[in-house]
């Protein structure tokens, strides 16, 4: 059974859609690279990376001429052109840009019509991603600057500084120190020194004279 000639129209308008597809600035035709296979002389190791090789015109021809049985085999064979460009190139090269703006390209048109059956969105089993169990090129991830972790660690283990200035050596100077406890024996001088000082004050005694204590008496009265 081949395809109708409804899907055949429909997937002709979904390739020529890929043909002119531009970018949003400027004028060049993102398919150009894609157009042709790939110089086998050239790029030798290309053919022994990549499986099956696709290019636009080969598919274009191949709709015009009525060589596919299947809608989805058209489908595959445009999908792999693009699969194939993502699976040999860099992630962020200019190729594998435009690969992947096509691929999308494919499948929102091929979805639009109603017409062609529903297709696959993973590699096919032919795909390089397949058969080397390898997925597609995922776009690389942008750089986000992170806080270091020794410097947060140093913030946080930093003490604060005191709010109250250090005392200066002058005022240390000044500073009158305490007395200490009072011994035993400062206490014993201290009396000591008291009771000379009273002796000085008092009359001196003249002892017991011949008249016993009874003469003394009797002077100290009649004074």
């Amino acid at each position: 059974m081949t395809i109708t000639a409804a899907q055949k129209t429909a997937i002709e308008e979904v390739v020529e859609i890929i043909v002119a597809t531009t970018p949003a600035r400027g004028k060049r035709q993102l398919s150009e690279l894609f157009m042709d296979l790939v110089d086998r002389s050239e790029w030798p190791e290309y053919y022994e990376v990549i499986p099956e090789p696709r290019c636009i015109n080969a598919i274009k021809s191949s709709v015009e001429r009525n060589r596919y049985k299947d809608a989805l085999n058209a489908y595959t064979d445009l999908s792999l052109v693009f699969w194939n460009a993502l699976f040999y190139n860099e992630p962020d090269s200019q190729i594998a840009t435009d690969a992947q703006t096509l691929k999308t390209v494919l499948e929102t048109e091929w979805q639009k019509r109603s017409i062609l059956p529903v297709p696959r969105h993973s590699p096919p089993p032919s795909s390089a991603q397949k058969v080397h169990g390898t997925g597609p090129a995922a776009p690389p991830q942008p750089f986000v600057m992170q806080p270091s972790t020794s410097t947060t660690t140093k913030l946080r283990t930093t003490a604060p500084t005191s709010a109250v200035p250090p005392a200066s050596e002058s005022q240390t100077a000044k500073s009158t120190p305490l007395k200490g406890p009072v011994t035993a024996e400062e206490r014993v001088g201290d009396s000591e020194a008291i009771g000379r000082q009273l002796e000085k004050t008092l009359p001196r005694w003249q002892g017991v004279g011949e008249l016993g204590m009874s003469e003394v008496s009797k002077a100290s009265i009649h004074e």
